[in-house]
């Protein structure tokens, strides 16, 4: 009885360490992903808007041009190239360490639960495990994401007052079926968006999932 009283206690403060690794490794991986994409798009912007410089001159400008509706002050030119690398560092940084966080978030309940199973383990740290995605938590966090960062891109240029100037946003209507350039439009396209995002990222975690499966049965 005693054994066992011991064996129980040892698998509780196997199950808190556990947990507290889960929370740190989240926290850890938010903030390098957040950073590691921040710094790719910024990247990317800044060559992106130089290239242009060099290609085009003083004709620059286009469709990059177009940026300047979500990227205040920026503009196809040497300067505009830093700010737009600052906003884009600043969204898609913040957009992906959201999207982790609500990912870990929604699947950290389920992955709790596994973890304080009250099987033993020889592993004195962590349980064995297969890396796999969790379909819905995955779906909720990028799904999320996306349908909120078309509904509030939205709202700023019907705040801004260029909703009826913005005919490559209303592109948008050819693949969301409903959506337009103003707030009901946008919630709606937000909404369909979100369910898009949601299926495609059920469908990605099934086939990931059943890959994962066959290797791990094969290995």
């Amino acid at each position: 009885m005693g054994e066992d009283q011991n064996m129980q206690a040892m698998n509780d403060d196997v199950d808190r360490v556990n947990l507290k690794l889960l929370k740190a490794a989240i926290r850890f991986n938010a903030r390098m992903l957040g950073l590691t994409a921040g710094t790719l798009a910024a990247v990317l912007i800044y060559i992106a808007t130089q290239a242009s410089i060099v290609k085009w001159g003083s004709d620059s400008g286009g469709y990059l041009g177009l940026l300047a509706i979500f990227f205040p002050g920026y503009s196809v030119s040497t300067a505009g190239a830093w700010i737009g690398a600052f906003w884009a560092f600043i969204y898609f940084s913040t957009a992906s360490w959201l999207s982790y966080r609500v990912y870990g978030k929604v699947l950290g309940a389920r992955i709790s639960a596994l973890s304080q199973s009250p099987l033993s383990t020889a592993n004195p740290v962590l349980k064995p495990s297969t890396l796999r995605l969790h379909g819905v938590s995955l779906g909720v966090a990028i799904g999320s994401i996306a349908a909120l960062s078309l509904f509030f891109s939205t709202a700023w240029l019907v705040v801004r007052g260029t909703a009826g100037e913005s005919v490559h946003a209303a592109l948008f209507s050819n693949y969301i079926p409903g959506y337009s350039v103003s707030i009901m439009g946008g919630l709606w396209g937000a909404i369909e968006l979100f369910g898009l995002v949601f299926l495609s990222c059920l469908l990605l975690a099934t086939v990931y999932n059943k890959l994962v499966e066959i290797r791990h049965k094969t290995s």
